[in-house]
């Protein structure tokens, strides 16, 4: 780190060697591969975008640039291995800012490009509310109209470490780590084992057996699937025979003919969308809630 501010040439450049990271930089990992082609790129093509420092030398902005423009070596290249060295000078701008607003910068520049994964997301956020800052500060600087993404990202922080690494590698999605991070660390295995086997092959699947799992959890064995009554079971064998009518109407028009009758009904007869549009939303209504209770089965037998 230098005591002194930086000397900017006529150009605008500076000694690339008298720059240094923010190490409050929300980004951690840079990915070797795409930095090497960076580094091919800038010693081909120049710098196009300045790095932005603070008048000591601290990045503000532009850390990747920096990281490439520092290599040296060897990189690997389909036309053969190329020897690269450092950049001697780039081009940058100074921005006199606090401590406060370097760490916005850093944190909005990173979201805007996509750099950050979500698990450096969740451990921003939440290093920065500890500093005092509010969800309302993030949001507003992320650029968020509302919350619910700050406490879905810190939500994460609920996995146990080698699922959050897990995540931070790619090996678990986005949405399954979401739904991990719902439930208990004891339970977050058996959600993982049901992913990986594809039993949860769908987003409602997985979100079906995570709200299973919830509701056990807080309500307990509240099913008893053993003591169904007669008008239960009656009001259920109605119910499987009203599925299965739907299916038979539905598999009534899957052919050519039965589609071109279709058209012509929409063209001559009158009769309104809307009353199809009620019953897709009903239907979407009650295939939710077979869902939920077949979750809640599902996480009983886990």
């Amino acid at each position: 780190m230098n005591a002194k501010k930086i000397e900017i040439d006529s150009e605008g450049k500076a000694a690339t060697h008298l720059l240094f990271p923010n190490p409050d930089q929300p980004r951690k990992i840079f990915k070797q591969g795409p930095l090497e082609e960076l580094a091919l790129s800038i010693r081909e093509k120049g710098l196009i975008e300045p790095i932005v420092i603070t008048p000591y030398g601290k990045i503000i902005a532009g850390e990747r640039r920096w990281r490439a423009s520092m290599m040296e070596g060897t990189i690997q290249t389909e036309r053969g291995p190329i020897q690269i060295t450092p950049v001697e000078r780039v081009p940058v701008i100074t921005k006199n800012a606090s401590e406060r607003e370097i760490a916005e910068l850093a944190l909005l520049e990173n979201w805007q490009r996509e750099d950050l994964t979500i698990m450096e997301e969740a451990m921003e956020f939440k290093k920065r509310l500890a500093e005092g800052w509010t969800k309302e500060d993030l949001a507003r600087i992320l650029g968020l109209k509302q919350t619910w993404r700050i406490d879905e990202r810190l939500s994460l922080l609920n996995l146990t470490p080698e699922y959050q690494q897990m995540v931070a590698e790619g090996k678990i999605g986005n949405s399954e780590a979401f739904e991990m991070s719902r439930v208990t660390p004891a339970k977050q295995g058996v959600v993982l084992k049901k992913i990986v086997s594809g039993e949860l092959n769908t987003y409602n699947k997985l979100r079906a057996f995570v709200d299973g799992m919830i509701a056990l959890e807080s309500q307990g064995n509240i099913f008893d699937l053993n003591s169904l009554s007669e008008e239960e079971q009656s009001s259920i064998r109605s119910f499987d025979g009203m599925l299965a009518g739907i299916e038979r109407f539905i598999g009534k028009f899957r052919d050519e003919e039965r589609i071109a009758l279709l058209k012509k009904a929409g063209f001559r007869a009158d009769i309104k969308s809307e009353r199809l549009d009620l019953i897709i939303k009903e239907l979407q209504g009650i295939r939710k809630i077979i869902l939920a209770g077949k979750g809640i089965k599902d996480a009983m037998a886990a």
